[in-house]
């Protein structure tokens, strides 16, 4: 193993988060003593020079970092990823771990110097360590079966880890059985999906598989914890003598997103023995179910956070408690006993963990309002932490040191990209990073965040990126609305925001002049339990998104006859329904979104039409299939001029039934162009396609707002195709050209035209 100095790294001065907050939002070519220090706009290719810090931790006594950064390469067409050790004294240097390039789940085995991480050796992950002083590796778990999940015990001498377990007889996959079984298969209707029959990897959403957690003491022979379910989570105690495990027990039902009813127990390494102290309910005929989780240990005390979560509507409608549970005293939860306290989860499937610092104050790095920052967790809910209440810009992976007087944390906003920082106690918070430095320079464009009122008063916020102002551009812009995905994931003060899902180029074409607005709809977590839970799909959040472009309009920015939308998954079919309903659209972009909601429900699972589409619609497709005719936006683009782009990935149902809603525009005479991309499921990961998508939504925005064409030869394909929709598209109602024909009437004669005379 090497560590070595990253050669060319930055010497870092101290700054304050205060300080970085006060430097304006986007670097403009304002003077040209600026001017000189920057080197160029922000670009596609940037968006592959981009650093993301995908792990952080701290070491207990806070003199050392760990991170891992992923950075997506071309040239592999993958993530590469890097491990890097320093010290959190001002100006030190990163060291580069070559040799842990593929580690992940890194973390500081407490008391030590030693790094822990994952490390996979002939296709099995298994938990090592790395001590930094020495260099020596050490593989401390020799697992027949893959490690998934592992913690090291507060005094750093014992290590719990989490293998799964084997399926006797387990059956092939549906997909295998349909291709290339000998017999016919009886369908069970309530856990299939279409991606079963056109999928090969498509998982039995239906099959729960079975782990085992092991604990190993010192040099001591690893033993089994003995748990009447599957383990989900699990935390030491501070004394290193138990841990708080959340688990689906036995008895709940296999079936499709069962794994979330979780109850919560604590096992006594010593003694050997679980005891539950807090058991699901599974939802009953006219009842709710009630699920735990949480189990996160006080400092040196027996108490525990739990969570509480009372299941009204499934998917949709959930309330959630936190309550202080102490171990030593009681045998079970006695909710008699135990003051249950409201508060909302942003995402439940990913719960951020609570930070419990001493007896009387907890803290969690979550999101509220659209804001991802640290909060304190009180009796009315969450308030912002002293720590970081100034910070507007996004934090993530906050965590303390061993006497919480230290803690690091990234931050990151709309128009600066991540870096790591330190605080301490008394002398604030210092960046220790420079890992993004290169794009630092690059001229990016301004970010606003933006207030508005819905058509019902309803205050809605969004975002708002506009390009760095300049005397030509002091008029009402091209404005592009993204309508988020979830649909309760909230837009947040962060860079390059929604690449990771699907790869739109919203700074660049902010800085080619066309204004992007990312409205939180309501629908959208974070809110409250109101606004999260409109009274129909088709109401608020289409009012919210449409008086919000209104606004920007009434102030100037927005160009209403250049207005374009786009949007991902549940808000690419949002998307494509406001586009419906304000006919006022030129150009849009849609990616993973199912535009008829009849196709969706017939390829849909029975248990999610049941417990998703005829909640979140008001009735059953059979009960009431003109509620699915009226939200099937690819019905009614009839009188429509949209030049629609539609994306799918070849791995995913929506690919088939996009196809539907080509046909569909295609018909209503909208220039629209349907692309498929190969090896890519709901979202779009390969760095070789996302910058083709990333290109081609660039370019076709440009062309249907801006008239603009690439030069690039390489695209003269693309080009000839988009003028010839144009051309038809333009002489297709004689009454109302739409703005984009401007690019042909202001030359005098079509493009077809000229062409023909080329031709002849």
């Amino acid at each position: 193993m090497i560590l070595r100095r990253t050669h060319g790294a930055h010497r870092i001065a101290l700054r304050s988060i205060k300080t970085l907050l006060a430097l304006v939002l986007c670097v403009c070519l304002a003077t040209h003593a600026i001017a000189a220090e920057i080197n160029a706009e922000f670009s596609i290719d940037d968006y592959f020079e981009l650093n993301r810090i995908a792990e952080l931790s701290l070491s207990s006594d806070g003199s050392m970092i760990a991170y891992r950064i992923t950075t997506p390469s071309l040239q592999i067409n993958d993530r590469i990823g890097n491990v890097y050790v320093q010290e959190t004294e001002p100006n030190a240097m990163p060291m580069h771990a070559e040799e842990l390039r593929h580690a992940r789940k890194i973390t500081w085995i407490p008391g030590t110097r030693n790094l822990a991480f994952l490390l996979s050796q002939e296709e099995s992950a298994q938990v090592y360590s790395f001590d930094i002083t020495s260099k020596r590796l050490r593989q401390y778990t020799h697992s027949t079966s893959a490690v998934l999940e592992y913690a090291f015990s507060k005094n750093g001498e014992a290590l719990a880890w989490l293998s799964p377990g084997r399926i006797e007889n387990q059956p092939s996959s549906l997909y295998e059985r349909l291709h290339n079984g000998a017999q016919g298969i009886a369908i069970d209707p309530e856990n299939t999906f279409a991606g079963n029959f056109i999928i090969p990897d498509w998982p039995n959403v239906a099959a729960r598989v079975p782990n085992r957690l092991w604990i190993k003491e010192g040099d001591s022979v690893a033993f089994p914890v003995e748990i009447p379910g599957q383990i989900k989570t699990f935390y030491w105690a501070p004394d290193s003598s138990k841990l708080s495990i959340a688990y689906v027990a036995d008895s709940i039902p296999a079936g499709a997103f069962f794994d979330r009813y979780t109850s919560l127990g604590i096992y006594d390494v010593r003694t050997r023995k679980f005891n539950t102290i807090a058991r699901a309910q599974v939802p009953i005929e006219a009842g709710n179910a009630i699920f735990y989780s949480g189990g996160e240990w006080f400092p040196d005390s027996d108490r525990v956070v739990l969570r509480r979560s009372t299941e009204h509507e499934w998917f949709w409608s959930v309330f959630n408690e936190w309550a202080v549970f102490n171990t030593s005293t009681s045998e079970k939860l006695d909710d008699s006993s135990s003051r249950w306290r409201e508060f909302e989860v942003y995402k439940r499937d990913a719960e951020p963990a609570f930070l419990p610092v001493d007896d009387n104050t907890v803290y969690s790095n979550r999101t509220i309002r659209a804001r991802k920052s640290l909060y304190k967790l009180t009796s009315a809910g969450f308030e912002s932490a002293d720590i970081t209440a100034d910070i507007s810009n996004d934090i993530s992976h906050f965590q303390f040191g061993r006497d919480n007087t230290a803690a690091v944390f990234v931050s990151a906003s709309m128009v600066q990209p991540p870096e790591i920082y330190m605080w301490r106690e008394g002398t604030g918070s210092t960046q220790l990073t420079t890992l993004n430095q290169s794009l630092v320079t690059k001229q990016l464009p301004r970010s606003h965040q933006v207030f508005w009122k819905s058509d019902d008063g309803t205050e809605v916020q969004g975002w708002l990126l506009l390009p760095c102002q300049t005397e030509d551009n002091r008029r009402p812009i091209p404005l592009l609305t993204f309508v988020h995905g979830g649909p309760g994931l909230a837009i947040t003060n962060n860079f390059a925001l929604y690449w990771s899902r699907w790869p739109y180029p919203f700074e660049v074409l902010a800085q080619y002049g066309i204004a992007v607005f990312f409205p939180n709809y309501r629908g959208t977590k974070t809110f409250g339990h109101d606004f999260a839970d409109p009274n129909a799909i088709d109401q608020e959040p289409v009012e919210d998104i449409i008086s919000g472009i209104e606004h920007l309009i009434s102030r100037g920015i927005a160009d209403p006859d250049r207005l374009a939308i786009s949007g991902h998954s549940h808000g690419a079919w949002l998307a494509s329904y406001v586009m419906t309903k304000e006919k006022r659209f030129k150009a849009a972009s849609l990616a993973e979104g199912i535009g008829n909601n009849i196709v969706k429900y017939a390829m849909g699972a029975e248990f999610g039409n049941r417990e998703i589409q005829d909640i979140q619609f008001g009735a059953s497709l059979y009960d009431d299939p003109g509620r699915y005719v009226s939200l099937s936006p690819d019905l009614h683009f009839s009188g429509l001029n949209t030049a629609v782009l539609f994306e799918s990935g070849s791995e995913s149902i929506t690919a088939i039934a996009t196809l539907g809603s080509l046909k569909a525009a295609r018909r209503a005479g909208m220039p629209s162009e349907f692309v498929v991309y190969p090896r890519t499921g709901h979202n779009l990961r390969a760095p070789l396609l996302q910058k083709e998508s990333a290109s081609r939504n660039l370019d076709w925005f440009r062309f249907w707002l801006q008239g603009y064409e690439d030069p690039d030869p390489e695209k003269a394909g693309q080009y000839a195709r988009w003028r010839k929709m144009r051309d038809e598209r333009c002489v297709w109602d004689e009454k109302e050209k739409p703005v984009y024909c401007e690019a042909v009437l202001q030359q005098g004669k079509s493009s077809a035209e000229k062409e023909a005379e080329t031709v002849h």
